[in-house]
């Protein structure tokens, strides 16, 4: 019998977006936290574009600039959280929007990336890149970026959701008139 698979286009969606960025980004966020890790003393600063960004490895106890700082099992509850409903989300909303799917990817990483780091048994996230410009800016890696930018692009995929429901029911209205 040759039966054929047939794949949802949501499932490829899934596949073809969603699952390579994660990966991919999951993987750089790993490596060069791992990098600076083995190749730099705590606090050790070196630059890396003279006048804009060095590095300097910091040992994070906390979430985004050290808030919430001693509280490694309520930060890793909430990125299961986050984790659980990010996943839900990509069973749910069945979305053919690859900003959606891109989003959700970026979410996924910076979650999952600074979990590794609070599970590893240290009990802090690894962070290492610094703006040399603004010394008073919290010192972050590439998983707080994804976090960040996958966030930013949650809400514009939202903001664009709520003008085309809002055309949409304008244009209902005006065809019942008619």
């Amino acid at each position: 019998m040759n039966k054929k698979i047939k794949l949802s286009k949501h499932f490829l969606y899934v596949l073809c977006i969603t699952l390579p960025v994660f990966a991919i980004l999951l993987t750089v966020d790993l490596v060069t936290k791992h990098l600076v890790a083995t190749n730099f003393s705590v606090g050790e600063r070196k630059p890396f574009l003279p006048g804009f960004i060095d590095f300097v490895f910091v040992e994070n106890p906390g979430a985004a600039g050290g808030i919430l700082s001693g509280q490694r099992i309520f930060l890793i509850i909430l990125a299961f959280v986050f984790i659980l409903g990010i996943i839900w989300l990509l069973i749910a909303e069945r979305s053919f929007n690859p900003l959606f799917h891109i989003a959700s990817a970026l979410v996924l990483t910076g979650c999952v990336g600074n979990l590794v780091d609070r599970l590893s048994g240290q009990g802090f996230v690894r962070d290492f890149i610094h703006f040399e410009f603004w010394d008073a800016f919290p010192v972050f890696n590439v998983a707080d970026i994804c976090l960040t930018i996958g966030a930013v692009l949650f809400v514009i995929y939202v903001i664009i959701l709520l003008v085309k429901n809002h055309k949409k029911k304008k244009e209902e209205k005006v065809e019942k008139k008619d």
